[in-house]
């Protein structure tokens, strides 16, 4: 009998059809023509699940498809082989787009809000979450919701899956939704500096990542057992709850495509721990493959040889 078992299952209700467009330098204000385009499945779900595929974990990934955006989604996932069981609507998936200027190491994006789905859509997935979140570790929410679903909808998955025995729900979101469902009881949480402060500090200043175990101590008594802020260069800052904090920082030279680098950090973090590292270690090896995804223009593309790369380049200091 084959293993009905998988190391994650991700949801996100907000799928896109993703365009990346691959400039020398990019002009403002003028025309530009792109010397490639690449047009794939997209949204944060769909690239941590493309993620654990390129690291040879086993996923479920769950969310929303409609119109011909949808279906050109769901064909690549099937070309990708990542597996998925989304819930259709009549509505189109969004698009977005990602431009890649070359010579300057610079990335503009533009993310489309995305359609409003029916409330039956929503209703549907949430009892797609519950049928495959058993079979799973880790259920990973992620992403932004659709206009129609209130900002309530993660906390309301959370209350449905907490009497699954062994299941840890890990959050990837910002604002009033991520709020909501810090107050819920979600165990994980990663998220960049920008949401952290825009949701817990001063929004208009940089993060003092010395201020954040003040705030933890409240945020565990929720039951939060682990936070993540990723910051760009400056690494990522963990904070187990109850214990020391640390930053693992992997030193990067060159880099093709910074976004998505949070998904595949996630993504790495969760299938170490299924494998059995420690805290440290799967830091080390999340901050490895996050860095080997910025050497790809995909989001949550990797080559394991630089993943393999970039773990001696990889180290912990003290926050």
């Amino acid at each position: 009998m084959l293993d009905d078992r998988f190391d994650l299952v991700v949801a996100s209700p907000n799928a896109a059809l993703d365009s990346y467009y691959i400039f020398s330098q990019v002009a403002i204000g003028d025309v530009n023509r792109a010397e490639r385009s690449l047009h794939t499945a997209g949204g944060k779900g769909i690239n941590l699940s493309r993620a654990v595929v390129a690291m040879g974990g086993r996923v479920m990934s769950l969310g929303i498809l409609g119109g011909h955006n949808g279906r050109f989604i769901s064909e690549e996932m099937s070309r990708e082989k990542i597996p998925g069981d989304m819930v259709w609507t009549q509505n189109e998936s969004r698009r977005s787009a990602t431009f890649v200027s070359t010579s300057e190491m610079q990335v503009t994006v533009i993310l489309d809000a995305g359609s409003p789905v029916d409330h039956a859509a929503g209703e549907q997935l949430i009892q797609k979450i519950q049928e495959y979140a058993p079979r799973a570790p880790y259920l990973v929410l992620t992403g932004s919701l659709p206009p129609s679903l209130p900002s309530s909808y993660y906390a309301e998955i959370i209350r449905d899956v907490k009497k699954i025995k062994g299941l840890k729900v890990c959050l990837d979101c910002s604002g009033e939704s991520l709020r909501l469902a810090v107050e819920d009881g979600v165990q994980i949480v990663k998220i960049n500096a920008e949401e952290y402060q825009e949701s817990y500090g001063k929004k208009d200043e940089r993060l003092d990542p010395r201020s954040v175990p003040h705030k933890l101590n409240k945020l565990a008594s929720d039951g939060l057992e682990l936070l993540i802020i990723t910051d760009g260069p400056r690494g990522a800052y963990i904070y187990p709850a109850y214990r020391e904090p640390f930053c693992t920082v992997t030193q990067v030279d060159q880099w093709v495509n910074t976004t998505g680098a949070g998904d595949t950090f996630l993504a790495a973090l969760l299938l170490a721990f299924n494998r059995g590292l420690t805290i440290e270690e799967a830091s080390c090896y999340a901050s490895a493959a996050a860095s080997a995804k910025l050497q790809q223009i995909v989001c949550g593309s990797l080559k394991m040889d630089d993943l393999d790369h970039f773990l001696p380049l990889t180290h912990i200091t003290s926050i």
